[in-house]
């Protein structure tokens, strides 16, 4: 089992980067690798479709816990990179009342370990960019009009 993770903090008041997790539909307004997102369902249970690539990504919601600010998915079935059995989390922690840290990691099964290092780098580029369009995405959604 190989786990590739990323933390950051960013300056969005916790609640408000949750909300736009928690439901786990929009990433391509705010991971910019992901062109385009789609969710059936909502809640535990719900299934994603994401592309990145023009390559789909076919995932289910696992948890979503509101209290502990827990997002998990887990992808079923792609075909972009030598990984399975993967299970994404994010989740968040309040740093004061403007500050969040993100924690986003993905635990998975690797095919090739020789191509360990290019699917690190690949999938902490992925993450570091949608941490930093999360930023953007909730801040814009939040400045009065």
């Amino acid at each position: 089992m190989k786990t590739v993770s990323v933390t950051k903090r960013i300056r969005v008041p916790v609640q408000v980067a949750w909300d736009v997790i928690r439901t786990g539909a929009h990433m391509d307004r705010w991971v910019p690798a992901i062109t385009r997102c789609e969710v059936e369902g909502s809640g535990v249970g719900a299934r994603r479709v994401c592309v990145v690539d023009d390559h789909e990504m076919h995932e289910s919601i696992e948890t979503v816990d509101d209290p502990s600010r827990l997002f998990q998915y887990r992808i079923q079935r792609q075909a972009m990179l030598p990984v399975r059995n993967v299970l994404g989390t994010l989740h968040l922690a309040a740093c004061g009342a403007e500050e969040t840290e993100v924690l986003w990691f993905v635990n998975f099964d690797l095919d090739d370990e020789a191509a360990w290092a290019p699917v690190r780098d690949g999938i902490e580029a992925i993450y570091r960019a949608g941490i930093d369009g999360l930023e953007a995405y909730a801040r814009r959604e939040t400045i009065p009009s």
